[in-house]
């Protein structure tokens, strides 16, 4: 990971910040392709996507290729758990957080994003500010916290509607695990906290 054009000490800070999620998962390879997709996510480019992300984290353009595969192996078929990640980075930022001052606000929020279909998980007519009227969306719960300088993002889950919950086959075929069941829109992000 190169984290060129930052300061030293944000560099330094990015560094410590990848170290301590890296340290969630199970080995140096889980960690370099975390790196590289966070540093990806967080650059200065314009497309997000994994090949133009391996094409800026690799020096040398004959590697971009096996970068780019790795990326897709760590997103898409590597087996590790996310909520020990979610977890370490919330914890990181809620640190930072506090040293600014105690935390004196709790967010509880929902966001719809519009969706076509109803084969992605969670969709369903449905309620949403973003439209400002039912529609067709998936529904996301966020937990921000906040003190009087700063607020911070330290959680966010997909809202699963019971309508979903029942019915298991469309919930396996969406790669809902089993167990994840109907909750209500404040359950579903209030179950995580700990």
């Amino acid at each position: 990971m190169d984290p060129s054009g930052l300061e030293t000490a944000t560099a330094k800070r990015f560094e410590a910040y990848l170290d301590t999620i890296g340290a969630t998962l199970r080995d140096k390879r889980q960690r370099a392709s975390f790196a590289t997709y966070a540093a990806g996510l967080l650059s200065d480019g314009v497309r997000k996507s994994m090949e133009p992300m391996a094409a800026r984290a690799s020096a040398d353009p004959a590697l971009t290729s096996a970068i780019h595969h790795r990326l897709i192996h760590f997103l898409g078929s590597a087996a590790w758990k996310d909520a020990p990640v979610r977890t370490a980075a919330a914890r990181y930022a809620v640190d930072e957080l506090e040293r600014h001052g105690s935390i004196s606000t709790w967010i509880i929020d929902d966001t719809g994003f519009l969706k076509q279909g109803k084969r992605s998980p969670g969709v369903q007519r449905q309620y949403t500010g973003s439209a400002g009227k039912r529609a067709n969306c998936q529904i996301g719960v966020s937990l921000v916290l906040a003190n009087e300088r700063a607020e911070v993002p330290v959680d966010f889950k997909l809202y699963i509607p019971q309508s979903w919950a029942d019915d298991r086959k469309r919930c396996r075929a969406a790669h809902i695990p089993d167990d994840v069941g109907g909750e209500s829109k404040c359950r579903a992000n209030a179950s995580r906290i700990k």
